[in-house]
């Protein structure tokens, strides 16, 4: 891990370096339009060709959707062990994501008038779960369970051809999640598609969301308009700051075990006014990489995208953390929870038994977050992702006549005769 000194040149050169979703990549566009455009266009024959073509897998129009008695079967093969985590931590996600829930309000005012914010579910929502080394049942919970909470009548799923036989245990959480009934076996690019457009086997639905890797990353962010996707999402990131009274040990596994998600692009920062920690923790964790999954991705991320900045005092350590606004941010200081109130990430882990794993395996709050610096303005995922918001008014004649005449004086102020006479000719006539 490289060294850097907070506001160094050194510093910003890291800073600027670090992946971006909003970076274009002009050729994979191209790639995904391509595909976008071929299903918009064949719909399940698009389905068909794209999945020889992409997966090796030959497929029927009829053997697109995977039937609920299928699925369940496919769920029985995960072992006891894991379908009962799953259990537990489907019980957790639920019991922290009902609080979520907001049922609206209502104004009613002296004149009789009443003004309301009305909260409805999507009607369809698409949940993307990838396959492969990909294959990760507790993202099925993340996303599933807060849609099902929200309300949601129709939530499908799109999962490449072999990602359930390969992987029961993601059978197994679409089970315990309660979604069965709307699964293709689709993936890539023309899952996205289908999901947007629709086909005469997959309905097109308002929002999709889940993971996937950069085709389905890039094809969400080609269809939004059409439909509303969950963010664009980057690369995993952590930044752990921490004093002369952390665990070296315990920081540099957090560190490591950031590394191993896979892509070889995740941010991993320990931010410090330590000297000595900071060197222990630069050994730990290259004396520990052997031991992580994918081995080589996790040293192409430490080559890259991993760095310990040092810092004058706390202070700066918070500036330093802000400056990045991860996804993941630890707290392993003096007075944890006043230095964490200060920070700006999408989730932050306070003290030494808080790592961002827990966060991970749901001990309730979602690990589905913004990336790449967004955490500056967007939030996790929730249950008011699978929701609407819409306003109500309902006046009354003496409630409109109590705010004409200002209104009239703004809508002529901005040049808008017609807004103005739509008010005024309510009351014409009248002395």
């Amino acid at each position: 891990m490289r060294t850097v000194r907070f506001g160094s040149p050194s510093w910003r050169a890291f800073l600027a370096s670090l992946p971006r979703a909003s970076r274009p990549r002009p050729a994979l566009a191209k790639a995904v339009a391509a595909i976008l455009r071929d299903v918009r266009k064949d719909g399940d024959r698009a389905l068909v060709r794209l999945t020889a073509r992409f997966d090796g897998v030959r497929l029927r129009p009829s053997g697109l959707r995977v039937r609920p008695a299928e699925l369940r079967a496919l769920s029985r093969r995960a072992d006891r062990k894991l379908l009962r985590g799953l259990h537990e931590m489907a019980e957790r996600i639920e019991s922290f994501h009902r609080r979520q829930r907001d049922e609206g309000f209502a104004l009613r005012l002296p004149d009789g008038s009443r003004i309301e914010e009305v909260v409805a579910p999507l009607d369809s929502v698409a949940l993307y779960v990838p396959g492969g080394a990909g294959a990760y049942p507790s993202s099925v919970l993340m996303n599933a369970i807060p849609a099902r909470v929200a309300g949601v009548p129709r939530v499908q799923v799109v999962t490449p051809p072999r990602a359930l036989e390969t992987s029961p245990g993601l059978a197994a959480a679409l089970v315990i999640a309660g979604v069965t009934d709307s699964v293709f076996r689709v993936g890539g690019a023309q899952a996205v598609g289908a999901c947007a457009y629709g086909t005469d086997t997959v309905p097109a639905v308002a929002k999709i969301v889940g993971p996937g890797n950069a085709f389905v990353v890039e094809a969400k962010r080609q269809v939004r308009g059409t439909v509303e996707i969950d963010q664009e999402a980057g690369p995993s990131e952590v930044v752990v700051l921490a004093d002369d009274t952390a665990d070296p040990g315990f920081v540099a596994a957090d560190l490591l075990a950031q590394a191993e998600h896979g892509s070889g692009d995740e941010t991993v920062v320990l931010v410090t006014p330590s000297g000595e920690l900071a060197d222990e923790v630069a050994r730990l964790v290259a004396l520990g990489v052997p031991s992580v999954a994918n081995v080589r991705s996790a040293r192409r991320a430490l080559a890259r995208f991993a760095a310990i900045v040092r810092v004058r005092d706390l202070d700066q350590g918070v500036a330093a953390v802000n400056a990045l606004a991860p996804e993941h941010a630890e707290v392993l200081t003096r007075d944890a929870r006043r230095v964490a109130s200060r920070l700006v990430a999408a989730a932050v882990f306070v003290g030494p038994y808080a790592p961002v794993a827990v966060g991970d395996y749901g001990v309730g709050p979602n690990h589905v977050l913004p990336t790449g610096g967004a955490a500056r303005h967007s939030s996790p995922l929730s249950v008011r992702d699978f929701q609407r918001r819409s306003s109500r008014v309902e006046m009354t004649r003496r409630g409109l006549a109590r705010v004409t005449e200002g209104m009239v004086r703004v809508a002529m102020a901005e040049g808008f005769r017609g807004h103005a006479q739509s008010l005024l000719t309510r009351f014409e006539g009248e002395s």
